[in-house]
C-alpha cells in the first residue's frame, strides 16, 4: 500500500534520517510525517523568521512493521515517558520494560500533540485534572495522526516527491487558524470541566492503573 505523506520543516529534506529529531519528542527520536498536509503546513510555519517547506513523500508501507496507539492511557503514558515526565521510579521501570522492544517496529502511529493538547496533558501531568477529565478533553478535539519513522527500513520506504514552499501569507493564515482552534477549545473545556470535574484518578495515582496490555 502506498501513502502520500508530508513533513513540515524550515528545510528541504529529500534524505530524511530515522535517528534524527529532537530529544523528548512525543514518540521519541525519529522522522515525523503525516497524511494531513495542513498539519505539515502548521509544522512548517512554527518559525516565523525561517523559510517554511512542506516535503511530500510516497510511503510504501508493504512489509513495514507498525505500532499504533489509540487515544487512551497507554498513549498518554508513552508520551510522558518519551518527554521525561515520569518521576515515579516503579512506573518508570514498568514502562521501560514495556517499551524495551520498540526497535522491532519501523513506525509508530498515533495522535499528535499540538499546543492545545499539550496544555491539557500538562494539567494532567501536574495533577491539576484527572485522567477521565483529560481523556474527555482530548476526545473533544479534532485530532491529527502522526507517524514516527524509527528504522532505516522505514526511511528507505519513503520517496521524496516534491517540496512546497510556503509564503508569509500562508504562515500568517496557519498562525490564525491555531489561535481560532485554541479559542474554541477553551470554550469546550469549560463544559467538560463542569461535567467531569474531579472524576477519576490523578497522574500521581496512575501506578494503580493496569497498563500491562
Amino acid at each position: 500500500m502506498n501513502l502520500i505523506v508530508y513533513h513540515g520543516s524550515d528545510n528541504i529534506i529529500d534524505k530524511p534520517k530515522h535517528n534524527g529529531g529532537r530529544n523528548f519528542s512525543d514518540f521519541g527520536l525519529g522522522f515525523y510525517i503525516t497524511t494531513n498536509i495542513d498539519m505539515a503546513k502548521d509544522w512548517a510555519s512554527r518559525k516565523k523568521d525561517r523559510p517554511a517547506y512542506v516535503n511530500k513523500y510516497l510511503f510504501n508501507t508493504e512489509g513495514i512493521k507498525s505500532l499504533t496507539f489509540d487515544l487512551d492511557i497507554n498513549w498518554i503514558l508513552f508520551i510522558a515517558y518519551n518527554r521525561g515526565l515520569i518521576l515515579n521510579k516503579e512506573l518508570k521501570e514498568l514502562l521501560q520494560e514495556k517499551y524495551k522492544n520498540l526497535n522491532e517496529y519501523d513506525i509508530i502511529v498515533g495522535p499528535t500533540v499540538d499546543d492545545r493538547m499539550f496544555d491539557t496533558l500538562n494539567m494532567f501531568f501536574s495533577n491539576t485534572i484527572t485522567l477521565e477529565h483529560c481523556l474527555q478533553s482530548l476526545n473533544s478535539m479534532d485530532l491529527d495522526i502522526q507517524y514516527n519513522v524509527k528504522s532505516s527500513e522505514g526511511i528507505n520506504a519513503l520517496l521524496h516527491i516534491k517540496k512546497i514552499e510556503l509564503d508569509d501569507i500562508d504562515k500568517e493564515y496557519y498562525a490564525s487558524e491555531i489561535k481560532a482552534k485554541k479559542d474554541i477549545m477553551n470554550k469546550k473545556m469549560k463544559f467538560i470541566r463542569q461535567k467531569y470535574g474531579k472524576i477519576g484518578k490523578y497522574f500521581d495515582e496512575i501506578e494503580e492503573v493496569d497498563i500491562s496490555g
